[in-house]
């Protein structure tokens, strides 16, 4: 029986779930008649085929727009009848975080990657030239692929085809007897909210960058399935390489955006966890770095041809391998921030969508193997492209490490199913992962200063050694300094110092001698320069970063921090400090005094916390520095247990000082049972509180205090209340009287921070006075768990990511304004 409902707005999620289905259509057909234009290229029908894909490309494009506009228009109109917009976004978040709430969903970031995808579709019909229709091919086929996940059709009651985000609350919670009601929408006041830890501006940014990240490996991959399709490896070089540059810079930039993010907003204590979500993302920049650079051995010799679409077709099916690991929940127990809610419907989907990539580009590579082209003979060990190339093996060994951890949920069961016995994840993932890296980045940081000074096809050795001796001299020094000074004591980090040393060395002897400061030619030598900037910063901030909130006392013990072990949960517990209010604890070199905590806004309940950190001189206790850190902390409300925390830091050049809350006292809500105090004041009177003086400056009937909500009829009076600390100034309060008729009511004000609730008692004309009722909270009511770390030269990382990104850059910017001409003379003459 059809039922109609009061208040829905059915219009924009029609219109949504049409532009979806067109959108699927359209691209389905760009790719069935770009095929067909590929294989007329010569004829006229050829032309026709080619016109027609372009518009269907085109018609898909403006599809997937529709789409954004519409699901932005549902969740900024809060249209809370629709799942997503309810299971996404509530009514107090902030509008900047209203893009956020596309991409917490599973749907939304689907739709990120479509708009990125049809964006870069357009380019490549617009530049492609001889490769448009072979390219188009691949690009729009993976389009339609994509857009699968947004249909949300069912063949069958269990088999259902991706998900639609334009479904109603009411069909997702069949059988609620809410939606018994036409009138439900009254009782849905508001939708579940942005998760706290995405409500940082770093969220608004890092996801679109990721995703163009993401998009941008499909080019390279589509360039490498039409060049084994035409039999043509000479002219794809250039397009492949310009793409392959800036999918290096983008996906690298989007990565690291990632672990800014996590420095900044959880509580992982860094910026880099091997958590499997990030590790699923650098993976795919591994093995695109690595066919970056046997496609320029190719470019330059005519040798790796083979190897570089190899990586290229393995970059590209490890972006989907990832989001089958990241969106189907199979990381739920080992990643913080995987998805898990739609795993079941897009398990199967996203592994037939990998079988059939893989079969669409492994397909013509079997069968084109033996007619590549090929140069006679084997490298020699001492030119450039043999070392290019072991660097590039070693890049796949680091990828194939990583990813091969990264999945062990998903062959664990396997192996328990032939073996009879479980495999663990190491309970410890940055030092598992750190303990083998580290050699990976040894190795590939020493290959990218020396490649350089060798040659391509012979090199001159003695002159080489000269340089690279005097550049291995100097490398020990430093390392031996470095070492000394910071007192590095494991082996594996002495071997990583010296490889960081003559990294950054020789890349800048290069620059300056070879390059001679020729920055457009040099975009290698700066990538390569800030890698090692990069490491450097890992080095010092990873291996020296110190705990100094350690717990001496003891008093910190029973705390519990979540599913860790009994070992994890007591060296956690000796890392964090238990602070009352208004008392001060020793930190490192620091004295740490919690001050108070202030309601930022109620939607969410999102609260700061005020901690000071003092530094002394011990000679005469004169205060050397003083600062303030402000780390937040969210009760997680419906049915969610303990508390988000969002950390803070202290900035400096040398390190910084990150602090973030493990605890909070009475996280549901912080009552108090104790009693209102009166006090009969008048105009300048004090009241001398614990810590605390207020100042009474009497009454007035402007009323400033933004709770209270003006009524018809209201006699109103504000009082102010002016508070001291031995601090000074520490803010004011002003609590509202309120006579509506007979009924007088009391508006209380609080100073969080100072642990008081103040209101007016009554008002007492005949003595001029008024009574001041005044709670205050115990200070041993109130406190928090603390951890604090100290980074050093934490900076140096950020600096080596931004030079390594610039060196991206502007070797794509050289090899986007070669001269044709120019290039079709540089290409590689091959011999079958």
């Amino acid at each position: 029986m059809n039922q109609s409902f009061i208040g829905e707005h059915l219009l924009p999620g029609q219109l949504g779930h049409l532009f979806v289905i067109v959108s699927f259509v359209a691209a389905l057909f760009s790719a069935f008649a770009y095929f067909n234009a590929a294989r007329r290229e010569e004829s006229t029908d050829g032309a026709l085929w080619q016109k027609l894909a372009r518009w269907s490309f085109v018609i898909q494009a403006v599809s997937i727009a529709g789409i954004f506009i519409t699901l932005y228009y549902i969740i900024s109109s809060h249209l809370f009848e629709y799942n997503y917009a309810w299971k996404h976004s509530s009514r107090g978040l902030p509008v900047k975080y209203l893009l956020s709430c596309f991409w917490e969903g599973s749907e939304g970031s689907f739709l990120l990657w479509l708009i990125w995808h049809a964006v870069l579709g357009l380019v490549v019909m617009r530049r492609g030239k001889q490769w448009e229709t072979r390219v188009m091919t691949v690009v729009a086929l993976v389009q339609a692929v994509l857009c699968t996940m947004l249909l949300g059709i069912y063949l069958g009651p269990e088999i259902k085809i991706g998900s639609n985000p334009f479904t109603l609350l009411r069909n997702e919670m069949q059988g609620a007897p809410i939606f018994a009601q036409p009138n439900y929408l009254e009782f849905i006041k508001d939708g579940n909210g942005l998760n706290i830890t995405l409500q940082n501006y770093w969220m608004v940014i890092h996801p679109p960058i990721l995703f163009l990240g993401f998009a941008l490996t499909l080019i390279p991959f589509a360039y490498s399935v039409a060049a084994l399709w035409k039999g043509e490896y000479k002219t794809w070089i250039k397009p492949a390489l310009r793409w392959c540059l800036l999918g290096g810079a983008v996906l690298g930039t989007g990565i690291m955006m990632g672990g800014a993010w996590a420095y900044e907003s959880l509580t992982f204590g860094g910026y880099w966890a091997w958590d499997p979500v990030e590790n699923a993302s650098l993976v795919p920049w591994l093995t695109l770095v690595a066919g970056l650079h046997t496609l320029v051995i190719y470019k330059s010799t005519g040798r790796s041809l083979k190897t570089t679409l190899i990586f290229f077709i393995l970059t590209f099916l490890l972006i989907w391998y990832s989001t089958f690991l990241t969106r189907t929940g199979i990381l739920g127990e080992t990643s913080v921030h995987s998805f898990t809610g739609e795993g079941k419907a897009l398990y199967w989907h996203l592994l037939i969508a990998l079988a059939l990539f893989l079969v669409i580009s492994c397909y013509p590579l079997i069968r084109s193997w033996k007619k590549m082209p090929r140069v006679a003979g084997e490298e020699e060990a001492d030119t450039r492209e043999f070392w290019m190339l072991i660097g590039s093996i070693f890049l796949l060994i680091s990828a194939i490490h990583i990813i091969f951890s990264t999945s062990l949920p998903v062959w664990a069961p396997l192996y328990k199913a032939v073996a009879g016995t479980d495999i663990a994840p190491s309970t410890d993932p940055v030092k598992y992962y750190n303990d083998i890296q580290v050699w990976a980045a040894f190795i590939i940081g020493v290959l990218s200063a020396s490649i350089q000074f060798l040659k391509y096809k012979k090199t001159g050795m003695k002159a080489v050694w000269k340089k690279l001796a005097l550049l291995i001299g100097i490398s020990v020094v430093l390392s031996v300094l470095l070492v000394v000074g910071q007192k590095i004591e494991h082996l594996q980090y002495m071997a990583f110092t010296f490889a960081i040393m003559f990294t950054i060395t020789g890349n800048l002897y290069y620059l300056l001698t070879t390059q001679k400061g020729k920055i457009l030619k040099a975009g290698g030598s700066i990538a390569h320069l800030g890698f090692g900037l990069m490491l450097f910063g890992i080095l010092l901030s990873g291996y020296k970063k110190t705990v100094i909130s350690m717990d001496l006392a003891g008093a910190n013990r029973n705390v519990d921090f979540g599913k860790k072990t009994f070992e994890e949960n007591v060296k956690e517990g000796r890392e964090n400090v238990l602070l009352f209010r208004n008392t001060t604890v020793p930190m490192g070199k620091y004295m740490v005094t919690y001050l108070g905590d202030s309601l930022v806004h109620n939607d969410p309940p999102l609260t700061f916390y005020k901690i000071r950190f003092d530094r002394r001189d011990p000679e005469n206790n004169a205060l050397l520095e003083s600062f303030m850190l402000y780390p937040e902390a969210y009760v997680n409300p419906k049915g969610q247990e303990g508390i988000s925390a969002n950390p803070d830091a202290k900035h400096y050049w040398s390190h910084d000082v990150f602090t973030y809350l493990t605890s909070i006292s009475n996280p549901e809500g912080k009552t108090d049972t104790s009693s209102f105090q009166p006090h009969t004041v008048r105009n300048g009177d004090s009241i001398f509180l614990a810590n605390t003086v207020l100042v009474f400056e009497g009454l007035n009937n402007n009323i400033s205090n933004k709770n209270y909500k003006a009524q018809t009829g209201d006699v109103a009076a504000e009082a102010r209340l002016s508070a001291y600390t031995i601090d000074g100034k520490a803010g004011a309060s002003t609590p509202v009287y309120v006579i509506q008729g007979n009924q007088a009511t009391a508006l209380d004000d609080t100073l969080r921070d100072l642990g008081l609730t103040i209101r007016i008692n009554r008002i007492i004309p005949d003595q001029q006075a008024t009574e001041i009722g005044i709670r205050q909270r115990a200070a041993q009511d109130d406190y928090i768990i603390l951890k604090a770390i100290v980074f050093p030269f934490i900076r140096v990382l950020w600096l080596g990511v931004i030079v390594m990104v610039i060196g991206f850059f502007i070797s794509w910017w050289y090899r986007r304004s070669e001269g044709s001409g120019r290039a079709a003379a540089k290409a590689p003459v091959t011999k079958k």
